[in-house]
């Protein structure tokens, strides 16, 4: 049995920390701005999750001290039924401190990321934001013709798609990036890539304060 409980204790129901950092928001983001935005979506997604997980244990821990109490009072295949009623509870309690533990771990590492990237962008007017959406936006559009190029051989009809929805004053110049082969696989392996540093400094916020947000 303490087998089985240590080979379960190594199991992460959500992503490891390598995943939330290069697959998820250094892959998804592109750019500076693109990687602030992606670590955002993720952290709101935490940020809901663990919420909606809170109020679902507590809930649990409502139920298990009802059941509790009324298998003290029944008899019969009522009381067989309400007993197992009641494990089944202890058993959700279980995984839900699993989950919430593994959200919440992955909540401060969006936290961390996106305060990280909150540092290096500043503040967001809304020209700057702007301005960084369409950095975001044409670094995608060389990328998707990048990978068109390699998979392909030839520039899908999506990727043209993207390019004819840019202003025309970038249409022109990324369509002649694009469709230099040599120049765009230079230009992609020898962009910067914006690895974050030294996140475990952040200061991490507890689930309590968590909930409180948005809450008189």
């Amino acid at each position: 049995m303490s087998q089985l409980k240590n080979l379960l204790d190594d199991h992460q129901t959500g992503m490891s920390q390598f995943q939330d950092d290069y697959l998820v928001t250094t892959r998804a983001g592109g750019t500076l701005y693109g990687q602030y935005k992606q670590s955002l979506r993720e952290l709101y997604k935490r940020f809901r999750g663990l919420r909606e997980l809170t109020c679902n244990q507590e809930r649990l821990i409502i139920d298990i001290e009802e059941l509790g109490e009324k298998i003290e009072k029944l008899i019969g295949f009522e009381l067989k039924r309400a007993r197992v009623d009641h494990k089944e509870k202890i058993m959700l309690m279980e995984e839900s401190i699993r989950v919430i533990k593994d959200t919440e771990r992955e909540f401060t590492r969006f936290y961390q990321q996106a305060c990280f990237f909150k540092e290096q962008i500043g503040e967001l007017t809304d020209k700057k934001r702007n301005k960084l959406d369409e950095e975001m936006w044409v670094f995608k559009v060389k990328e998707m013709a990048l990978i068109d190029w390699i998979t392909t051989g030839f520039l899908r009809n999506s990727t043209y798609e993207f390019l004819n929805s840019l202003p025309k004053r970038l249409k022109q110049e990324v369509a002649l990036e694009i469709n230099n082969q040599d120049k765009l696989k230079d230009w992609y392996e020898k962009r910067e890539e914006i690895i974050p540093e030294n996140l475990n400094n952040t200061k991490i916020i507890s689930t309590e304060e968590i909930l409180k947000i948005g809450y008189k």
